[in-house]
């Protein structure tokens, strides 16, 4: 499955939550991958403009910090209704009207709301144990039913696993890496000869001779 596939459909289950948490029970297939594609797109802008954030404030070590995703945050248009910067010095003190209004959401209603559709909390009236309350995610749980040895075995150096250690890779007929045979091979195709003569030195001497040819 190509990569962009693949991230769709890892996306695409909590997408579903996150719909059937705003009220929608069905949708088209055509729908949902548009939402989708534009969720996946969306990310993608809020992780290049944090990586750009990140490399333009601290080069020197360009791993993003917090301050890096607010600003991207800014950006997307996340933090409203928020001022400006200059208009934030004009009036004297820092607008955080939108960041306190993003802070609110992840304890708000809706986002509770998406947790239990996702089966995080539990819903009313239902009897759980307080120590299963925070429940694996789906992808988790799909992976620990598909594979009996575990995520470190056959997921490892995947998409879905831990980073694999990296390791030579000997290629068959002796090169120790793909640099080396990748140098072998010019090697030899330096030396070879580009015109083979030994064909027509082979070649029967009377049949050079016009005059031996005539009848």
């Amino acid at each position: 499955m190509p990569a962009p596939n693949l991230h769709n459909a890892l996306l695409r289950p909590p997408l579903i939550q996150i719909l059937r948490a705003a009220g929608f029970h069905a949708t088209c297939p055509s729908v949902l991958d548009t939402v989708t594609d534009l969720a996946a797109r969306y990310l993608l802008l809020l992780a290049s403009s944090t990586a750009a954030h990140a490399a333009n404030a601290h080069p020197d070590d360009p791993v993003p910090v917090l301050e890096d995703f607010y600003q991207a945050l800014q950006d997307a248009g996340a933090l409203r209704p928020q001022l400006r910067g200059w208009e934030e010095d004009w009036a004297g003190e820092e607008d955080l009207r939108g960041l306190d209004g993003f802070l609110s959401w992840f304890t708000g209603p809706a986002h509770r709301e998406i947790r239990r559709i996702a089966g995080f909390i539990p819903s009313e009236g239902d009897m759980m144990d307080p120590d299963a309350l925070e429940k694996e995610d789906y992808l988790t749980s799909l992976k620990k039913k598909h594979s009996k040895t575990g995520e470190e075995s056959r997921y490892a150096g995947t998409v879905l696993g831990k980073s694999a250690d990296e390791h030579p890779i000997v290629i068959e007929g002796g090169a120790p890496s793909i640099q080396e045979w990748g140098m072998q091979t010019r090697s030899r195709g330096a030396y070879s000869p580009t015109s083979d003569s030994s064909a027509v030195s082979s070649a029967p001497s009377n049949l050079s001779d016009p005059e031996a040819m005539e009848v």
